[in-house]
Protein backbone atom coordinates (compact mmCIF):
# COMPACT_ATOMS: atom_id res chain seq x y z
CA UNK A 1 0.00 0.00 0.00
CA UNK A 2 2.55 2.60 1.23
CA UNK A 3 4.73 1.39 -2.17
CA UNK A 4 1.40 2.42 -4.73
CA UNK A 5 0.92 5.70 -2.41
CA UNK A 6 4.52 6.76 -3.42
CA UNK A 7 4.63 5.46 -6.97
CA UNK A 8 1.25 7.65 -7.59
CA UNK A 9 2.86 10.70 -5.94
CA UNK A 10 5.85 10.58 -6.83
CA UNK A 11 7.43 13.23 -8.94
CA UNK A 12 7.04 11.63 -12.41
CA UNK A 13 3.58 10.63 -12.04
CA UNK A 14 2.87 14.28 -10.88
CA UNK A 15 4.83 15.59 -13.99
CA UNK A 16 2.20 13.12 -15.30
CA UNK A 17 -0.99 14.73 -14.11
CA UNK A 18 0.28 18.25 -14.34
CA UNK A 19 0.47 17.17 -18.32
CA UNK A 20 -3.45 15.56 -18.02
CA UNK A 21 -4.73 18.94 -16.39
CA UNK A 22 -3.49 20.95 -19.35
CA UNK A 23 -4.68 19.21 -22.26
CA UNK A 24 -7.94 18.65 -20.08
CA UNK A 25 -8.31 22.18 -20.22
CA UNK A 26 -7.28 23.09 -23.22
CA UNK A 27 -10.16 20.90 -24.68
CA UNK A 28 -12.48 22.47 -21.94
CA UNK A 29 -11.57 25.97 -23.49
CA UNK A 30 -12.23 24.65 -26.68
CA UNK A 31 -15.74 23.68 -26.56
CA UNK A 32 -16.56 27.19 -24.99
CA UNK A 33 -15.08 28.79 -28.06
CA UNK A 34 -14.14 28.82 -31.77
CA UNK A 35 -12.36 25.37 -32.93
CA UNK A 36 -10.84 27.68 -35.23
CA UNK A 37 -9.42 30.23 -32.48
CA UNK A 38 -8.62 27.60 -30.18
CA UNK A 39 -8.12 23.90 -31.56
CA UNK A 40 -8.86 20.91 -29.33
CA UNK A 41 -6.02 18.76 -28.34
CA UNK A 42 -6.67 15.65 -30.15
CA UNK A 43 -6.83 18.07 -33.49
CA UNK A 44 -3.95 19.29 -32.91
CA UNK A 45 -2.02 16.43 -31.97
CA UNK A 46 -3.16 14.44 -34.99
CA UNK A 47 -2.27 17.51 -37.67
CA UNK A 48 0.97 17.67 -35.77
CA UNK A 49 1.35 13.96 -36.19
CA UNK A 50 0.72 14.92 -40.13
CA UNK A 51 3.74 17.88 -39.85
CA UNK A 52 6.15 15.39 -38.18
CA UNK A 53 5.62 12.49 -41.53
CA UNK A 54 6.90 15.27 -43.43
CA UNK A 55 11.03 15.68 -43.87
CA UNK A 56 10.61 19.71 -44.02
CA UNK A 57 9.44 19.83 -40.46
CA UNK A 58 12.85 18.02 -39.49
CA UNK A 59 14.62 20.81 -41.80
CA UNK A 60 12.86 23.68 -40.45
CA UNK A 61 13.04 22.58 -36.85
CA UNK A 62 16.90 21.94 -37.41
CA UNK A 63 17.66 25.36 -38.70
CA UNK A 64 15.66 26.96 -36.05
CA UNK A 65 17.86 24.78 -33.28
CA UNK A 66 21.29 25.51 -35.35
CA UNK A 67 20.12 29.38 -35.36
CA UNK A 68 19.35 29.44 -31.58
CA UNK A 69 22.53 27.65 -30.41
CA UNK A 70 24.49 29.54 -32.56
CA UNK A 71 23.12 32.99 -30.51
CA UNK A 72 22.71 30.81 -27.21
CA UNK A 73 26.85 30.14 -27.38
CA UNK A 74 27.18 33.42 -28.61
CA UNK A 75 25.52 34.69 -25.37
CA UNK A 76 27.44 32.10 -23.31
CA UNK A 77 30.90 33.24 -24.43
CA UNK A 78 30.20 36.95 -24.01
CA UNK A 79 28.26 35.96 -20.42
CA UNK A 80 31.54 34.03 -19.26
CA UNK A 81 33.53 36.45 -19.70
CA UNK A 82 32.04 39.27 -17.93
CA UNK A 83 31.54 36.91 -15.31
CA UNK A 84 35.15 35.98 -14.70
CA UNK A 85 35.71 39.82 -15.00
CA UNK A 86 33.66 40.97 -12.19
CA UNK A 87 34.29 38.02 -10.12
CA UNK A 88 35.52 39.55 -6.78
CA UNK A 89 35.17 42.67 -8.19
CA UNK A 90 32.63 44.89 -6.72
CA UNK A 91 33.34 48.18 -8.88
CA UNK A 92 32.86 46.23 -11.97
CA UNK A 93 30.07 44.04 -10.88
CA UNK A 94 27.76 47.67 -10.56
CA UNK A 95 28.74 48.91 -13.27
CA UNK A 96 27.37 46.17 -16.18
CA UNK A 97 24.97 45.88 -13.71
CA UNK A 98 22.46 48.65 -15.47
CA UNK A 99 23.52 47.01 -19.05
CA UNK A 100 22.02 43.36 -17.68
CA UNK A 101 18.83 45.60 -16.73
CA UNK A 102 18.41 47.12 -19.66
CA UNK A 103 18.81 44.10 -22.22
CA UNK A 104 16.52 42.25 -19.44
CA UNK A 105 13.85 45.11 -19.75
CA UNK A 106 14.29 46.09 -23.39
CA UNK A 107 11.43 44.22 -25.55
CA UNK A 108 12.23 41.61 -27.79
CA UNK A 109 9.97 43.07 -30.76
CA UNK A 110 12.11 46.47 -30.60
CA UNK A 111 15.27 44.61 -31.06
CA UNK A 112 13.33 42.45 -33.49
CA UNK A 113 12.60 45.70 -35.45
CA UNK A 114 16.28 47.59 -34.89
CA UNK A 115 17.67 44.17 -36.22
CA UNK A 116 15.62 44.30 -39.53
CA UNK A 117 16.27 47.77 -40.06
CA UNK A 118 20.02 47.95 -39.41
CA UNK A 119 20.78 44.05 -40.33
CA UNK A 120 19.42 41.29 -42.52
CA UNK A 121 16.23 40.12 -41.46
CA UNK A 122 17.98 36.15 -41.32
CA UNK A 123 20.50 37.44 -38.98
CA UNK A 124 17.86 39.45 -36.62
CA UNK A 125 16.78 36.07 -35.01
CA UNK A 126 20.51 35.06 -33.90
CA UNK A 127 21.41 38.41 -32.38
CA UNK A 128 18.10 38.94 -30.55
CA UNK A 129 18.97 35.16 -28.84
CA UNK A 130 22.33 36.62 -28.15
CA UNK A 131 21.07 40.10 -26.01
CA UNK A 132 17.89 38.44 -23.90
CA UNK A 133 20.12 35.70 -23.23
CA UNK A 134 22.99 37.45 -21.94
CA UNK A 135 21.75 38.40 -18.71
CA UNK A 136 20.12 35.61 -17.78
CA UNK A 137 23.45 33.37 -18.26
CA UNK A 138 25.75 36.04 -16.65
CA UNK A 139 23.65 36.29 -13.43
CA UNK A 140 24.14 32.05 -13.17
CA UNK A 141 27.59 32.23 -13.82
CA UNK A 142 28.12 35.75 -11.35
CA UNK A 143 25.61 33.85 -8.56
CA UNK A 144 27.39 30.54 -8.88
CA UNK A 145 31.12 32.14 -8.73
CA UNK A 146 29.60 33.87 -5.62
CA UNK A 147 28.32 30.85 -4.02
CA UNK A 148 32.10 28.75 -3.58
CA UNK A 149 32.68 28.05 -0.12
CA UNK A 150 35.11 30.34 1.32
CA UNK A 151 36.16 28.43 3.66
CA UNK A 152 38.02 26.65 1.30
CA UNK A 153 39.30 29.93 -0.76
CA UNK A 154 40.85 30.81 2.42
CA UNK A 155 42.91 27.26 2.99
CA UNK A 156 43.81 27.47 -0.22
CA UNK A 157 45.12 31.01 0.03
CA UNK A 158 47.03 29.96 3.40
CA UNK A 159 48.86 27.55 0.77
CA UNK A 160 50.06 29.97 -1.47
CA UNK A 161 47.56 29.58 -4.07
CA UNK A 162 47.03 32.10 -6.93
CA UNK A 163 43.53 33.86 -7.36
CA UNK A 164 43.28 32.32 -11.54
CA UNK A 165 43.89 28.43 -9.40
CA UNK A 166 40.87 29.30 -6.76
CA UNK A 167 38.83 30.33 -9.70
CA UNK A 168 39.80 27.14 -11.77
CA UNK A 169 39.78 24.28 -9.00
CA UNK A 170 37.54 26.00 -6.62
CA UNK A 171 34.97 28.67 -7.48
CA UNK A 172 34.18 27.38 -11.23
CA UNK A 173 33.34 23.26 -10.21
CA UNK A 174 31.51 25.00 -7.52
CA UNK A 175 29.49 27.04 -9.46
CA UNK A 176 28.78 24.55 -11.96
CA UNK A 177 24.94 23.54 -10.58
CA UNK A 178 24.14 26.82 -10.90
CA UNK A 179 25.40 27.79 -13.94
CA UNK A 180 23.58 24.33 -15.60
CA UNK A 181 20.15 25.83 -14.56
CA UNK A 182 20.63 29.19 -15.65
CA UNK A 183 21.73 27.50 -19.02
CA UNK A 184 18.48 25.82 -18.98
CA UNK A 185 16.44 28.97 -18.52
CA UNK A 186 18.61 30.46 -21.04
CA UNK A 187 17.74 28.00 -23.30
CA UNK A 188 14.10 27.87 -23.21
CA UNK A 189 13.65 31.19 -23.37
CA UNK A 190 16.00 31.32 -26.84
CA UNK A 191 14.44 28.85 -28.25
CA UNK A 192 10.84 30.67 -28.10
CA UNK A 193 12.58 33.86 -28.60
CA UNK A 194 13.79 31.94 -31.88
CA UNK A 195 10.41 31.34 -33.14
CA UNK A 196 9.18 34.65 -32.21
CA UNK A 197 12.17 36.48 -34.44
CA UNK A 198 10.87 34.44 -37.07
CA UNK A 199 7.80 35.43 -37.62
CA UNK A 200 8.16 38.92 -37.06
CA UNK A 201 10.90 38.85 -39.41
CA UNK A 202 9.10 37.54 -41.99
CA UNK A 203 12.35 35.36 -42.93
CA UNK A 204 10.89 32.35 -45.31
CA UNK A 205 13.66 30.39 -45.95
CA UNK A 206 13.83 27.70 -43.42
CA UNK A 207 12.59 27.90 -39.66
CA UNK A 208 9.90 26.83 -37.28
CA UNK A 209 8.96 30.05 -37.06
CA UNK A 210 8.56 30.07 -40.86
CA UNK A 211 6.38 27.49 -41.37
CA UNK A 212 4.02 29.10 -38.22
CA UNK A 213 4.03 32.36 -40.35
CA UNK A 214 3.43 30.56 -43.81
CA UNK A 215 0.57 28.92 -41.94
CA UNK A 216 -0.64 31.79 -40.89
CA UNK A 217 -0.78 34.01 -44.30
CA UNK A 218 -2.50 30.21 -45.97
CA UNK A 219 -5.64 30.62 -43.99
CA UNK A 220 -5.23 33.59 -41.47
CA UNK A 221 -9.30 32.28 -39.63
CA UNK A 222 -7.46 28.67 -38.89
CA UNK A 223 -5.14 28.08 -36.28
CA UNK A 224 -4.86 24.42 -35.69
CA UNK A 225 -1.50 24.53 -37.80
CA UNK A 226 -0.15 26.97 -35.85
CA UNK A 227 -0.74 25.63 -32.49
CA UNK A 228 -0.01 22.06 -34.23
CA UNK A 229 3.58 23.62 -35.03
CA UNK A 230 4.12 25.22 -31.66
CA UNK A 231 2.92 21.74 -30.13
CA UNK A 232 5.89 20.35 -31.85
CA UNK A 233 8.53 23.10 -30.40
CA UNK A 234 7.31 22.50 -27.11
CA UNK A 235 7.57 18.90 -27.05
CA UNK A 236 10.86 19.08 -28.20
CA UNK A 237 11.89 21.80 -26.02
CA UNK A 238 10.24 19.99 -23.07
CA UNK A 239 12.52 16.69 -24.34
CA UNK A 240 15.39 18.91 -24.13
CA UNK A 241 14.91 20.28 -20.76
CA UNK A 242 14.61 17.02 -19.01
CA UNK A 243 17.43 15.95 -20.40
CA UNK A 244 19.37 19.20 -18.81
CA UNK A 245 17.51 18.82 -15.83
CA UNK A 246 17.98 15.02 -15.14
CA UNK A 247 22.05 15.73 -15.73
CA UNK A 248 21.76 18.90 -13.46
CA UNK A 249 20.25 15.94 -10.95
CA UNK A 250 23.35 13.91 -11.44
CA UNK A 251 25.93 17.01 -11.06
CA UNK A 252 24.42 18.13 -8.15
CA UNK A 253 24.26 14.53 -6.25
CA UNK A 254 28.52 14.02 -7.44
CA UNK A 255 28.96 17.79 -6.12
CA UNK A 256 26.93 16.85 -2.74
CA UNK A 257 28.98 13.63 -2.41
CA UNK A 258 32.12 15.83 -2.38
CA UNK A 259 31.06 18.21 -0.09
Amino acid sequence: MQQAKKFITNKYMMFLYGTIFIVLLWWIISLCVNSLVVPSPFDTVALAIKYLADGYTYVSLGYSLLKMLIGFLLAFFVAFLLGMLVNDNEKLYQFFTPLMTFFKAIPTVALVFLFIVVLDASRAPVLVVMLIAIPILYEAIVGGLKSENSNLLEAASMDGARKITKVMRIQLPLSVPYIVIGMISAFSLSFKIEIMAEVITGYTKNGLGSLIKGAQINDPTDLTPIFAYSLIAVVVMLIITLAATLINGKIRKIYSIEK
